[in-house]
């Protein structure tokens, strides 16, 4: 106080300082537990996961869960990211996403540089291994040669982008590589090669090039026969789908993600909420959990196919 009685101009000016410096304070605070040191620029990391299938309520129904799940493993906001052409994946693939969730096929085009592979994804015991990819064909049609060069319009092809439905022209060290014609169909889901089965057992095609479980379950399930199809084995066992982490993220970060990911529904100690959300969602793409993939284990991936595709036939 002055002689006066009213407040000096030293006192007021320490007391906006003093309001000032709370105020940062607070909003460091917050920042600090929202977004916990991300990768970019901005503190926030990416989970940028491909599904061309157009069925936007998986965003919600299993996207959604594994960016949860990866958020409190990896104790960093994610931000998640579903793009649906290939075009566009590779674009972003390059904006920083510290977890990437795609298909093999795409996944052998990233930089193993950048990004190391943490898990693949499994199916119910027995089915829990990798599968192969398979022609499924009409017996009446016949078992030809490479049917997507000799017979293309009666040919349909699960996706674009699995090495279970394009391995068998992608395998390296094979004779030749045929060019791929222009007259395949293809189908829209790298997760589910459902579609293009049901097409072929209606009587729109002869020949199908799918995954062996979504084969199988054809089978099994009654709606193809034994008696009027017949499979054949196309390539060895591939990942499939495939999550991957950025190698920016702290090593401690990939080894956390990658182990709770394996464990994720195998009944190992207590089950957090995100978890147990995670492990039920994953059932829409016939999933029950992950398994352990090794850098190592996919370089003989990439030993054993191409990333990129042979030349279209004129």
């Amino acid at each position: 106080m002055n002689e006066t009685g009213q407040p000096g101009e030293g006192t007021g000016s320490g007391r906006r300082i003093t309001a000032i410096a709370a105020a940062l304070v607070i909003l460091l605070a917050l920042g600090a537990l929202f977004w916990p040191g991300g990768d970019r620029g901005d503190g926030r990391s990416t989970l940028l996961v491909f599904d061309s299938s157009g069925d936007g309520s998986r965003r919600t129904v299993v996207y959604g869960p594994l960016e949860d799940y990866l958020t409190r493993i990896a104790g960093r906001f994610l931000d998640l990211e579903v793009v649906a052409d290939a075009a566009t994946f590779r674009a972003r693939v390059g904006d920083g996403a510290a977890f990437i969730f795609c298909p093999d096929g795409l996944g052998l085009e990233l930089d193993p540089d950048r990004f190391i592979p943490l898990a693949v994804g499994r199916r119910a015991a027995p089915r829990n291994l990798r599968p192969r990819g398979v022609l499924v064909y009409r017996k009446s049609a016949g078992l030809v040669p490479e049917p997507w060069t000799s017979k293309a319009a009666a040919t349909v092809i699960g996706d674009s982008l699995s090495l279970a439905a394009t391995g068998a022209w992608r395998r390296r060290g094979g004779e030749t590589t045929p060019p791929l014609t222009a007259g395949c169909a293809w189908g829209p889901d790298p997760y589910d090669h459902a579609p293009v089965l049901h097409a072929a057992r209606l009587g729109a095609f002869d020949y199908a090039l799918v995954r062996q479980w979504d084969a199988e379950r054809f089978f099994a399930g009654g709606l193809m026969s034994a008696v009027e199809w017949g499979v054949e084995i196309m390539t060895v066992p591939v990942p499939d789908i495939v999550l991957f982490a950025s190698r920016d993220l702290p090593a401690d970060v990939r080894l956390a993600a990658g182990e709770a990911a394996a464990a994720l529904g195998r009944g190992e100690g207590g089950e957090t909420p995100e978890a147990r959300v995670l492990r039920n969602a994953l059932q829409t793409l016939h999933l029950s959990g992950f398994n352990v993939l090794l850098d190592p284990d996919f370089d003989l991936v990439r030993g054993n196919f191409t990333a990129g595709w042979p030349p279209a036939a004129d």
